[in-house]
């Protein structure tokens, strides 16, 4: 993917980037929607196929197929055009098709935060009664492995749950941790059938990172090498893609970030939109100061929804503007009870989120079940199953706590077992 020259032979480009998995970024600056039509013309004289165009905003893009998946988007607001020569993307879907009748449901899953405070797990049910998910929980969740796979059998009443579609925001280990667990020791217990995400090359400028989760991302892709039967999409700004009759379309990626530093690692993170049954929701992921920039740079119209995750589990990440341009009526913070008090006097974001939303979730107090299309207060969380083990919080991340709130704590999860029924 090295050479476009062939493809491109009248092509001057001004930067190129290593995206990983056989895949390489053309970045040519100072440039305006006349020459994005005729390096589009140039793909298309080279014989490549156009897959799907696509308009974000002023944004354009465009896919092609021929020997590997060429994707071209322009940027007005930058002047910027980037080309992606992708080695990695097989054949996949990128508009929804209709597929059975099951009602469609977003869960936020409840992760178990008895040792972290982090982590995060989004499940969508398609209208076949297969599942896409959005990331898994941390690998201090322990026993999450098992508690994903039971849930999926709960709800869909298979003994073995189809999941269509297993999109990754990034490779932190409070997101891919238990993928790797249910692959590694669950993968008879469960179909995948394609996995998508962006992660950036291990010999990437700010490589290794901090050395567990680059070892995390090593071994997500050890992992997917050992079963070449799941398909594997790498997404990129301005593609759309379908699993069943959900649509989603990407919003940002580490390839937008270039060649801005990754060594806050959340600044790789995918952003999606994702659409079912005329809800918009938005999964910006661990999305930090960085992606921030970008969207709010480029986007208006494009970042409305009426279902947000708030980035970074409520951590600092995305502004609070960003939040008044999604304008969600719906606000999930994939932490804790502990650490959305702790965050919300000084996270003005956070703030923001809820006082624009009717309601708002918090992750740690129980799975929360949203059917689709959304209606306010049309949501039920079920019991709170996990709780707090202090001594091993203590243990793990000094984390301290009186004896008072403690027991103040225990007895608001105790009261959320008894008010909340499945």
């Amino acid at each position: 993917m090295t050479d476009i020259s062939s493809v491109f032979p009248t092509l001057k480009y001004d930067d190129k980037y290593d995206c990983g998995d056989d895949t390489f970024m053309f970045v040519v600056a100072d440039t305006d929607a006349v020459r994005f039509e005729e390096l589009c013309r140039e793909a298309e004289k080279a014989g490549f196929n156009l897959i799907d165009s696509n308009n974000i905003d002023s944004n354009l893009s465009r896919t092609y197929r021929k020997d590997y998946l060429l994707h071209i988007y322009y940027v007005p607001s930058e002047k910027t055009i980037r080309i992606i020569a992708d080695g990695m993307t097989g054949e996949y879907v990128p508009s929804p098709v209709k597929s059975g009748n099951e009602p469609p449901v977003l869960w936020q899953f409840e992760v178990d935060h008895s040792l972290i405070d982090c982590g995060m797990c989004y499940i969508m049910r398609c209208d076949d009664g297969s599942f896409f998910i959005i990331d898994t929980p941390h690998w201090y969740s322990v026993n999450d492995d098992v508690r994903i796979i039971e849930f999926l059998r709960k709800i869909s009443g298979e003994e073995k749950p189809r999941v269509s579609g297993w999109f990754f925001s990034h490779a932190h280990e409070d997101h891919i941790g238990k993928f790797n667990d249910i692959i590694a020791y669950h993968y008879d217990k469960i179909s995948i059938d394609t996995v998508y995400y962006n992660f950036p090359s291990p010999s990437h400028r700010d490589a290794p990172w901090e050395i567990q989760f680059f070892n995390g991302m090593r071994d997500f892709r050890e992992n997917l090498d050992m079963h070449p039967e799941i398909r594997r999409v790498k997404v990129h700004t301005g593609m759309r893609f379908a699993v069943k009759n959900i649509a989603l379309t990407v919003l940002c990626t580490h390839e937008d970030i270039h060649p801005l530093s990754t060594l806050d690692f959340n600044n790789t993170s995918s952003v999606i939109m994702a659409e079912c049954a005329g809800t918009r929701i938005f999964f910006p992921g661990d999305a930090s100061a960085h992606s921030d920039s970008v969207m709010i740079r480029r986007y208006n119209d494009a970042l409305r929804c009426d279902i947000m995750q708030v980035a970074h589990h409520g951590h600092s990440g995305t502004s609070p503007e960003f939040y008044r341009r999604a304008g969600a009526k719906c606000a999930l913070f994939p932490v804790t009870q502990i650490k959305f008090d702790e965050e919300l006097p000084r996270q003005e974001s956070n703030r923001t989120a809820i006082e624009i939303a009717d309601e708002y979730y918090i992750a740690s107090n129980g799975t929360v079940d949203i059917p689709l299309p959304y209606s306010p207060r049309n949501v039920r969380v079920y019991p709170d199953e996990t709780f707090e083990d202090f001594e091993g919080i203590f243990n793990l991340w000094c984390y301290e706590y009186t004896d008072e709130y403690k027991e103040r704590l225990y007895k608001e999860h105790l009261k959320r077992k008894v008010d909340k029924n499945p």
